[in-house]
């Protein structure tokens, strides 16, 4: 039986599982990926939002993941960065980035191996993978990740026919429908139908980021998304419909505009609180569900925010809400220096253990293989 020792970290809700690989082999590729649904459950297995892995950046590892995954045409260099992250949907599919996935990674090397900061590979699975900075202990805010510039959102992820260039780096999504049942917005409208405008940007994930007080065609709507997020008003009926409401526009989304977005689509709602200071719901695509918090989509929501708002501050704030419902001081920090946009939060490690892989032949594993089975891994098709 195969012991996989870990690490549970949180960043603002958002928590992972980190399996450290960076002195030892723990899990071969297949193993990573038959992990990821265990670590992730919460019925059998570990549960969190993601399986993260560290590795060292050496050509033996990105020979044996080009072997096992095909990503790649040509080999990244490995001279390029010093670690590698890895994270895992609970399908078992590799995800592209995450902003408090990196943010928890830094926290936990500076713990465990002394490192204050380091360069890192990230988004393994596109042709070219980026190369990005993250370090801990600075300061009393933790945690920190250069995500870089903002860009355009590559053609694979979203089919630019359906939006118009907002800027060289967004695209704008000028009506998108959203349906409903009958009576579903009855205290609203007699609707069905909820118009939406949408700008888009790849942050390390694709995040098409909406301010319901000014993006949606029932304005009234923006209330509910953002009830008070003061403890103890989780009874609230308002507060349970904006839930709802998140969740609905988030599954609609990926289940009927696979054409637009043939990957999947993680979704954004926001509202302004002052100036620098934006509320945040984020709906992920590879979760398939919003979570407590999302790093870039709160450097999404930020960017966004400041080309449409034509300000430029260095700092914002994005308060995660469904995360602010339990901590009422979580907030994801937001710079922007020439260097690139920079995150920072307290990332907290809740506890580690010692996981007993399931067997392949268990009937857990078995299912899950079957039905990972009948779809091969989107992103990995359109990386080559």
């Amino acid at each position: 039986m195969n012991l996989v020792p870990f690490v549970k970290y949180t960043s603002c809700g958002n928590n992972f599982v980190i399996v450290d690989a960076t002195e030892r082999s723990l899990l071969t590729e297949a193993e990573m990926s038959r992990f990821a649904f265990q670590a992730t459950n919460t019925s059998f297995g570990i549960g969190c939002d993601n399986l993260l892995v560290i590795q060292r950046c050496s050509p033996e590892i990105l020979e044996s993941i080009a072997a096992s995954r095909g990503y790649w045409n040509s080999l990244p260099n490995a001279d390029q960065a010093e670690y590698l992250f890895r994270m895992f949907e609970p399908d078992g599919e590799e995800a592209l980035c995450c902003g408090n996935g990196l943010m928890c990674v830094a926290s936990h090397l500076f713990n465990e191996h002394g490192v204050s900061s380091a360069s890192i590979m990230t988004e393994i699975p596109l042709q070219t993978p980026k190369i990005i900075q993250i370090g801990a202990g600075n300061d009393q805010q933790g945690g920190w990740v250069n995500l870089g510039h903002p860009r355009r959102t590559p053609v694979e992820l979203a089919v630019s026919e359906h939006s118009s260039p907002f800027t060289p780096t967004i695209d704008y999504y000028p009506q998108i429908t959203i349906g409903f049942r009958a009576g579903d917005l009855r205290s609203f409208s007699d609707s069905t139908l909820l118009k939406i405008k949408a700008h888009l940007v790849f942050t390390g994930e694709p995040h098409l980021v909406i301010f319901p007080d000014t993006d949606f065609s029932i304005p009234e709507l923006a209330d509910c998304i953002f009830g008070s997020s003061e403890q103890g008003v989780l009874t609230d009926r308002r507060e349970s419909f904006g839930t709802w409401l998140v969740e609905h526009i988030g599954q609609y989304f990926n289940n009927h505009y696979k054409a637009m977005f043939p990957a999947g689509i993680n979704v954004n709602l926001a509202r302004q609180k002052g100036v620098g200071v934006i509320e945040n719901r984020c709906f992920e695509r590879g979760i398939n569900r919003e979570t407590l918090a999302c790093g870039t989509g709160a450097l999404a929501v930020a960017y966004i925010y400041s080309q449409i708002s034509q300000l430029t501050p260095d700092t914002i704030d994005i308060l995660p809400h469904r995360c602010r419902w339990h901590d009422n001081q979580a907030r994801i920090r937001i710079h922007r220096a020439d260097s690139g946009w920079s995150l920072e939060s307290i990332p907290v490690m809740l506890f580690d253990g010692v996981y007993r892989l399931l067997p392949v032949n268990h009937p857990v594993v078995e299912k899950l293989s079957a039905t990972r089975d009948e779809s091969v891994g989107l992103v990995a098709r359109l990386a080559t």
